[in-house]
């Protein structure tokens, strides 16, 4: 009997400590990043400085961990949902690639496509006067850029620090969250329009 009443013991004990154990684990759902970029939509968004085509990339920035996290942003346009985060445009780095004399020909041409391609490469977003946006656990913001910000051949970034003290967005560490086009839906990315071709409103 007193085994018996040893093992139940050691049973709750252990069960106990595992709910405790889960409360905190650092990441919310396991099956997703701790901080990662969801695609909302493509839509229109308001004229920007720069004379940008209207077409929009909408994404969502979810905090799925259980400390806030902080970036750079402005305050957004009027009339405009969500906010005006900093983002950076990165060309695709290439990789090593083993090309036979029968491809050679289309290697070349791919090659020629993406160098003229790279020379429309847009600038990324920064703001000379900008503040701080703070995501707490489990919430997301909005946020979008041009729809031009991601190409096959280049991607956009947006980069996050945890908020630890006053100081996590000037000095980090800091945590870039990539997009890419193919992180679009398939069936959204049939409705992007051509170069120059703006979105109806």
């Amino acid at each position: 009997m007193k085994n018996f009443v040893f093992v139940l013991i050691m049973f709750f004990g252990a069960n106990a400590f595992s709910q405790e154990h889960d409360s905190t684990k650092f990441v919310l759902d396991p099956s997703k990043p701790y901080v990662y970029l969801k695609f909302d939509h493509i839509g229109p968004r308001k004229s920007h400085p720069n004379g940008e085509d209207d077409a929009g990339l909408w994404l969502r920035l979810v905090n799925n961990c259980r400390l806030p996290i902080v970036l750079r942003a402005s305050g957004g346009y009027p009339g405009e949902p969500g906010v005006a985060l900093e983002d950076e445009v990165v060309e695709q780095e290439q990789g090593i690639q083993i090309i036979s004399d029968q491809d050679s020909e289309d290697f070349q041409r791919r090659e020629e496509l993406r160098k003229a391609r790279l020379k429309h490469k847009p600038e990324g977003y920064t703001y000379e006067v900008s503040g701080v946006v703070r995501v707490q656990p489990g919430k997301d913001i909005l946020f979008s850029v041009p729809l031009s910000h991601v190409d096959e051949f280049w991607y956009m970034r947006v980069k996050f620090a945890l908020d630890l003290d006053k100081s996590s967005i000037a000095i980090g560490p800091f945590t870039y969250l990539p997009f890419f086009r193919w992180n679009i839906p398939k069936e959204e990315r049939q409705t992007e329009p051509q170069p120059g071709q703006q979105l109806k409103k």
